[in-house]
């Protein structure tokens, strides 16, 4: 039986590199739309987080025009306590009104609520070094910073009012008050029970539980200083929501 061998023709070195060629084109074809894939991808988590952050500015922007409105009254009770305090006959003609101005010191939600949860996510996750937009990326730094200042005076705040209420409770009696309404928005119906307010003035004297003029004057004092503390806070948090509102404008022109 014959055996009939195949012949190969032999390459030259042009065939050579043309297969390295065709071999270097795939790999780098394959590298182009492997990285291609990966910037869409980055780009599609961007806008996500951008949108998500839209949403939570939008709420920390409507609780800080609430809460604003709420600090603006506890200021102006502040305000009005303090006078009537001062006055010589605080004792006399103004006893219901030193009551029901004290309890509006601590009855009155001004806790800015920060919808966090996309800043979690860009700040644990990585999420800034998606955003390529370096004046959003900055921005949203400066009001994560804000945050936490507002957070620090709100401690002030806080602390200041603790040395009120301890006072509050040493010269007001307590249980003078019925309650309505809602604590958070800040609508909220207090009335002093006269009746049994004058019952106690009947049986002891006096609407309060001291008559010292000195005590009722540091008492003055400490609400003035939580006064100065408001403030404070209630223009840093009206500057918290204009960058909110800043904010979301620059964002939704990067991603409309």
């Amino acid at each position: 039986m014959e055996v009939h061998h195949h012949s190969h023709k032999p390459k030259n070195w042009k065939d050579y590199i043309s297969e390295f060629f065709m071999l270097f084109f795939a790999v780098f074809a394959g590298f182009l739309a492997e990285s291609y894939l990966e910037y869409r991808t980055e780009r599609h988590k961007e806008h996500d987080y951008l949108v998500s952050l839209v949403a939570d500015l939008k709420i920390d922007s409507a609780d800080i025009s609430q809460k604003a409105v709420n600090i603006e009254n506890v200021f102006l009770a502040g305000n009005r306590l303090v006078d009537l305090l001062y006055d010589d006959n605080w004792e006399a003609l103004h006893a219901d009104s030193i009551y029901l101005l004290s309890v509006k010191l601590y009855s009155t939600e001004i806790l800015l609520q920060y919808a966090d949860g996309t800043i979690d996510q860009l700040k644990n996750a990585g999420g800034f070094r998606l955003i390529k937009n370096n004046l959003i990326a900055e921005k949203i730094k400066d009001y994560i910073k804000d945050q936490s200042r507002l957070k620090s005076q709100y401690e002030g705040v806080d602390a200041q009012l603790k040395y009120v209420m301890a006072t509050n409770s040493a010269l007001l009696y307590s249980k003078m008050f019925t309650y309505s309404g809602d604590i958070l928005s800040g609508r909220m119906e207090i009335e002093l029970k006269k009746d049994k307010l004058n019952a106690i003035k009947a049986k002891s004297g006096s609407k309060f539980l001291s008559n010292n003029k000195t005590d009722f004057i540091q008492y003055s004092n400490q609400v003035y200083n939580l006064v100065g503390f408001l403030a404070v806070y209630e223009q840093m948090a009206l500057s918290q929501k204009q960058k909110a509102i800043d904010l979301i404008k620059l964002i939704k022109k990067e991603v409309e």
